[in-house]
């Protein structure tokens, strides 16, 4: 959700590059796009300080938000019962301005509704909420977990330059495991602290064989950019 939060800085300020544009509105001050905030360790978007309006050449209410009703569902902010039927999950949680339960005017209809779910012209949905009221996005990490896994996983790094030896009931060309922390951006690196030599394979190197594999034994599927693997070698 900081990614989340930084994407949508960035994209308004890009968006908008006009000397003397400006983000507020010019009667009452308000923010005239979607308030995140942090509070702890909860997302919030905060309605007491946007405002809502209409574009002139639509009755479209904004600013606005879309989240996935997938992700959404995955996430325990909405249930999802079917029929396009959904309700509130236990991660989302609604905060009325001044205690007051807001008309929901800028989702259109039912008004009763602080949410509506809108179909994609590519066959997906999106889950639309009302910026009339608070709304606080609770237990991110154990959600995210649940959707994405442990962000942390070992891999075995193979090769054919060294001796062989046993890993459990097996005898592998097993050079290092190497314990990686995904963190969805920049690059990993990986060093250990101990280098351990073992014995070369053969007197003469001509083509040295790399694989580095899941825990399954399947191989590992990099991303874009340089995957760099380097061998020490020692005379003696």
């Amino acid at each position: 959700m900081k990614t989340v939060k930084a994407f949508f800085a960035k994209e308004l300020v890009s968006q908008s590059l006009a000397p003397g544009y400006t983000f507020k509105d010019a009667n009452n001050g308000k923010k005239t796009y979607v308030d995140f905030e942090w509070d702890g360790d909860d997302f919030i978007i905060d309605a007491t300080g946007m405002h809502l309006q209409t574009g002139a050449w639509s009755d479209d209410y904004s600013p606005n938000l879309h989240v996935s009703s997938d992700f959404a569902v995955e996430m325990g902010w909405f249930l999802d019962k079917g029929n396009d039927v959904y309700e509130l999950g236990p991660n989302l949680m609604m905060e009325p301005v001044n205690d007051t339960m807001p008309q929901p005017k800028d989702i259109n209809w039912p008004p009763r509704d602080y949410w509506k779910v809108i179909d994609t012209a590519k066959g997906g949905k999106f889950v639309r909420l009302t910026m009339l009221c608070n709304w606080r996005f609770i237990n991110l990490n154990v959600a995210f977990k649940n959707v994405t896994g442990t962000t942390k996983r070992s891999l075995f790094v193979y090769s054919d330059v060294g001796g062989s030896g046993v890993v459990g009931n097996q005898v592998t060309d097993l050079l290092r495991e190497v314990n990686y922390n995904r963190e969805g951006k920049g690059s990993q690196y990986f060093e250990p602290l101990h280098i351990q030599y073992i014995q070369v394979h053969k007197e003469v190197l001509d083509i040295i064989e790399v694989q580095v594999s899941e825990t399954t034994g399947e191989l590992v599927k990099f991303g874009a950019g340089n995957t760099i693997v380097t061998l020490h070698f020692k005379k003696t």
